[in-house]
């Protein structure tokens, strides 16, 4: 369906900003499914399938001390906002998840690695 791609991402959780990254790319991705009539060979029609919103995030930076005061020291569930420049659209990433199991967070904040994620849902709108 469309990939969206943007800088200084910002990432909230429990509606406080515990952190942003320096870039992030969502791909939201529908499988089509032919729809069949009984008994013909032709499909009637195409059909969108389930909707899959994954991405990923670069260059996190996660503010530890705000992070320990809302849940005790992990990112488990968190929302992710940025500005896509290319496409000119506000994206809004809710109830996002991390693929990994658990990250580890150092004293200074700073992620050194990429990490890829899954959403619930998404919103995006244009910029005005």
């Amino acid at each position: 369906m469309g990939v969206y791609k943007g800088w200084n991402a910002e990432i909230y959780l429990d509606n406080m900003k515990v952190g942003c990254c320096e870039s992030a790319k969502v791909e939201i991705s529908t499988s089509l499914e032919n729809y069949y009539c009984v008994g013909s060979k032709d499909a009637f029609d195409i059909v969108e399938g389930n909707k899959e919103i994954t991405g990923s995030i670069s260059r996190a930076w996660i503010n530890s001390y705000y992070l320990g005061l809302i849940t005790g020291s992990t990112l488990s569930e968190f929302d992710l906002c940025f500005y896509s420049t290319v496409a000119a659209v506000y994206v809004y990433c809710y109830d996002c998840k991390f693929e990994k199991g658990s990250i580890d967070i150092p004293s200074d904040g700073i992620l050194k690695e990429d990490y890829d994620f899954r959403a619930k849902t998404i919103w995006v709108t244009p910029a005005s």
